[in-house]
C-alpha cells in the first residue's frame, strides 16, 4: 500500500521535473519575446533576445569600419525600440501577431510570424531567426 502511494506521487513529480527541465521550443521563445515587448519587460526581453547579434544582423550591409563606429548607438536604439514608447513596441500594439510553425535545423531555427494591422488589414509575414546556445534558444532577427 505504501509502495502504491509512493508511486502515485513519484510519477507525476518525475513528469513535472522532466517538463520543467525541457528547453522551450523556438516558437514558445518567440511568443514569450513578443509578450515581453508588449509589457515593456526589460528583464524578459534580455532573456530571449541576443541584442548584440541582432544589431550585427541589422548592420551586416555596412563596411566593417563604419559598422564599428555606429554599433553601440544602433544597439541602444534597437533596444529602446522594443521598450516603453519605442517605435517597434508601439507599431506591434496595433497589430494582431500570429506565431505559427517552426523549422529547426540543428542549432538554428526559424519561426513564421504574421503581423496583421487591425485597422487596415494589411498583412506582413516574416521569419524570426533563432540559434541555440547553452541549451537555450536566442532570437537574433525578427522584423521590427
Amino acid at each position: 500500500m505504501l509502495k502504491r502511494i509512493f508511486l502515485f506521487f513519484l510519477i507525476p513529480l518525475l513528469l513535472f521535473a522532466y517538463h520543467c527541465s525541457k528547453t522551450p521550443s523556438p516558437r514558445v521563445v518567440v511568443m514569450d519575446f513578443i509578450e515581453a515587448v508588449n509589457k515593456a519587460d526589460t528583464a524578459s526581453l534580455e532573456k530571449y533576445l541576443d541584442l548584440d547579434r541582432f544589431t550585427q544582423e541589422k548592420l551586416k550591409g555596412l563596411p566593417d569600419t563604419q559598422r564599428v563606429k555606429v554599433f553601440a548607438g544602433v544597439k541602444e536604439q534597437l533596444r529602446e525600440n522594443f521598450l516603453g514608447s519605442g517605435a517597434t513596441r508601439l507599431r506591434w500594439q496595433n497589430k494582431m501577431i500570429v506565431v505559427d510553425k517552426e523549422e529547426i535545423e540543428g542549432d538554428s531555427a526559424r519561426v513564421d510570424v504574421t503581423f496583421v494591422d487591425q485597422k487596415t488589414g494589411i498583412t506582413e509575414y516574416t521569419k524570426a531567426r533563432l540559434y541555440k546556445r547553452d541549451n537555450r534558444w536566442w532570437i537574433y532577427f525578427i522584423k521590427d
